[in-house]
């Protein structure tokens, strides 16, 4: 079966002259669906960290761009299309749900290297989820360095110190906000680095 292709891409909100800040964005697909996600430059989640009182950012998944135009997000948008049966359009078509019934027993960092790691969380039912985390600036300096024009794939959970303290609360908050985020986040078995050099490998830098 070919993959589903763009029928339509729409900014829903005004793409900022400079290239950089974040814009919701509408895909529609030749089979019928849509999804709506946002799309921010690299630079945002330095901003939405600390403008969060807990010093961690987490979200609904975001379309990463090293400059927000429409040729950059069309290309990012294709590509989500094109790849396994367009399933990353279908991760980015997401609804918020519900806080965790059970809650948080535990969460760790883990995997430390540079500006990120991964916080291992485990809610009060036994279940387990590893989430990629990083430093804004590790962030966005990683992609620039490896000269990526965009990100999609697996989130990223900002957290303004890689330490065990932001790791807790940024996962309580996570439990208390969506529990189906824990979801959308884990990456088990991977790091952020593992991470981008697949993207990396699949795609090219340009």
């Amino acid at each position: 079966m070919p993959p589903p292709r763009i029928a339509s891409l729409d900014f829903l909100d005004p793409l900022p002259a400079s290239g950089a800040g974040e814009v919701r964005v509408r895909v529609g697909l030749d089979v019928g669906r849509e999804s709506v996600f946002v799309a921010a430059s690299y630079d945002r989640p330095a901003a939405w960290t600390a403008e969060s009182r807990g010093g961690f950012h987490f979200s609904q998944p975001v379309l990463h761009a090293r400059r927000l135009d429409e040729a950059t997000v069309r290309a990012a948008a294709s590509a989500m299309a094109a790849e396994l049966g367009g399933f990353w359009l279908r991760y980015y078509r997401s609804s918020a749900s519900a806080a965790s019934r059970v809650g948080l027993a535990t969460a760790a960092l883990d995997r430390v290297e540079g500006g990120c790691g991964v916080v291992e969380a485990v809610l009060k039912d036994g279940r387990e989820f590893s989430m990629l985390a990083a430093a804004p600036a590790w962030w966005r300096a990683e992609l620039e360095r490896r000269g990526l024009p965009y990100y999609f794939g697996p989130q990223v959970l900002f957290l303004a110190a890689l330490d065990a303290a932001h790791a807790r609360a940024a996962a309580k908050a996570v439990a208390a906000t969506d529990e189906q985020l824990f979801c959308r986040y884990d990456t088990p078995r991977k790091t952020l680095p593992e991470v981008l050099d697949a993207f990396v490998a699949a795609r090219g830098a340009r």
